[in-house]
């Protein structure tokens, strides 16, 4: 009797080939927080066990394995999953306040990935360029919000979507983090709320409540701010198809979030 328990060969073969690709993100990623701003192919390989040929017939190239690792580092440290709460926001100024507090928190939990990555874009041109392609997709997160507080009469007087997106990505920012938290020595929290009130104070035209329009249809404005930002160079599902969880309706809707002192938190 033939066992139809046992694995194929291609399925033994994908197997292997899914925890090569994990072991060489993991070496990757006990290396990053080391010292240093580069961290060259040869030395991944190495740590992995792996040859060099391997990393790239798994990545493509020393760019795909850094977005990979971007990516990787942003599942696990919630990143995404936080992406949920912004997308299930009731109206505009509540999601642009749960974006910055995604945000910024991400760069609070994941800083010594994110100090690499400040540190290597000044000196590697293939870090640079990739993280060139992933703030251009976080810029687009921003406009979906940007434009929906346009459409609800939110935005300072003469303050285009394109505008407020680009001034709200200059804030939250993880060199904006680190000189608030890093350097001195303010709370996550803390680093929150000051970057929060920043954002709505330039963005936001004072004392104007929203419009009495239809409930935000999150995942069409994401879908439109993907294509702007694949007219951009950078398509999101190279990062990961997570990063557009709510046009893609791939995310659970999200925890209750509940002010706290200084900021805000997930229950």
């Amino acid at each position: 009797m033939t066992n139809t328990t046992r694995p194929d060969g291609a399925s033994r073969r994908a197997a292997s080939r899914a925890e090569t690709r994990s072991r060489i993100l993991a070496a990757a990623r006990e290396l990053i927080p080391g010292p240093g701003g580069s961290l060259p192919v040869t030395t991944i390989a190495r740590h992995a066990g792996v040859a060099i040929q391997t990393v790239y017939d798994q990545f493509g190239s020393k760019g795909g394995l850094i977005l990979a690792v971007i990516g990787d580092v942003q599942r696990s440290h919630g990143l995404f999953e936080a992406f949920g709460a912004v997308f299930h926001s009731r109206d505009g100024e509540e999601a642009m306040r749960r974006m910055i507090q995604a945000t910024v928190s991400f760069w609070d939990r994941a800083w010594p990935y994110v100090e690499f990555l400040v540190r290597s874009r000044r000196i590697d041109p293939v870090v640079a360029r990739e993280m060139d392609y992933v703030d251009r997709l976080r810029n687009a997160h921003f406009w979906a919000i940007a434009k929906r507080l346009e459409e609800e009469g939110r935005l300072r007087a003469g303050l285009s979507a394109d505008r407020a997106a680009d001034q709200a990505f200059a804030f939250t920012t993880p060199t904006v983090y680190e000189e608030l938290a890093v350097r001195r020595d303010a709370s996550a929290e803390s680093a929150v709320d000051t970057v929060t009130r920043a954002v709505l104070a330039v963005i936001l035209e004072p004392e104007v409540a929203a419009a009495s329009i239809a409930p935000p249809d999150w995942a069409a404005l994401e879908r439109e701010a993907a294509e702007r930002a694949k007219g951009r160079g950078s398509d999101p599902a190279r990062l990961s198809p997570e990063w557009w969880g709510a046009g893609a309706g791939a995310l659970a809707p999200p925890s209750e979030i509940v002010k706290a002192p200084g900021g805000t938190r997930r229950t």
